[in-house]
């Protein structure tokens, strides 16, 4: 039986990402840009506004820049958005042999915000996935749960003995983000990528919304997702 783990982010490190540090955008909007002004149009993007009736799928263009407060974008993998990734070509290197489902990845320019200068001495993708069904890959029969203002929620996975993924992530489940092999762990940590942190599925209970909600400003949570 395969084993498998929650992707998540060292609490060693700042959380310089989301949609107020970073932006991805279209080449042509960035004229019109300027760094910490929030603009309600920018999440109409697709991969900001993610699925919808008429779109299945988020396909990303070409000519996509990611402009950040941050000097440079030291995280091997986080998540942007609910639907869209970013990462390293470190990272790129760790999906080399991997069964995922990812949809597609893109290069992207990385623009400091500040100086509005491209930074070129490290390569960038935007990383998309067709996320999987909660049944598809996970025993619904084994799962631990939590009754939440009413509402049953998942609180420990157990992954199907058949799931053969290496890398994937699941529909309305971002409070675990990416779930990586065994194969993908050791290779990551051959590859030296750091700022990864790797919790067993099965020992692990989610952060429900209970205590997401009952989380002090400034305190961390017990992990943070990709």
């Amino acid at each position: 039986m395969m084993k498998f783990y929650y992707l998540t982010i060292s609490h060693n490190i700042p959380c310089g990402v989301g949609f107020y540090n970073n932006y991805l955008l279209p080449e042509e909007l960035l004229p019109s840009f300027q760094l910490n002004d929030f603009k309600v149009e920018y999440g109409s993007l697709p991969w900001y506004a993610g699925i919808t009736r008429k779109r299945k799928k988020i396909i990303l263009p070409d000519n996509l820049i990611l402009v950040s407060n941050l000097r440079e974008y030291d995280y091997p993998v986080r998540s942007l958005s609910e639907y869209t990734y970013i990462i390293t070509e470190e990272f790129m290197r760790c999906l080399d042999g991997m069964k995922t489902n990812i949809l597609q990845i893109k290069p992207v320019k990385y623009m400091n915000g500040k100086t509005r200068n491209i930074i070129s001495n490290r390569a960038y993708y935007a990383m998309t996935t067709d996320k999987l069904e909660l049944e598809d890959v996970v025993n619904l029969k084994e799962c631990e749960y939590e009754q939440v203002y009413g509402v049953d929620e998942l609180l420990k996975m157990s992954i199907l003995e058949n799931c053969d993924y290496d890398l994937f992530d699941i529909k309305h489940e971002t409070k675990c983000s990416l779930i990586v092999s065994e194969k993908f762990r050791q290779k990551a940590n051959d590859l030296k990528l750091e700022y990864l942190e790797f919790l067993p599925v099965g020992l692990t209970k989610l952060i429900t919304t209970k205590e997401w909600t009952a989380t002090e400003i400034n305190s961390l949570p017990r992990y943070t997702p990709v």
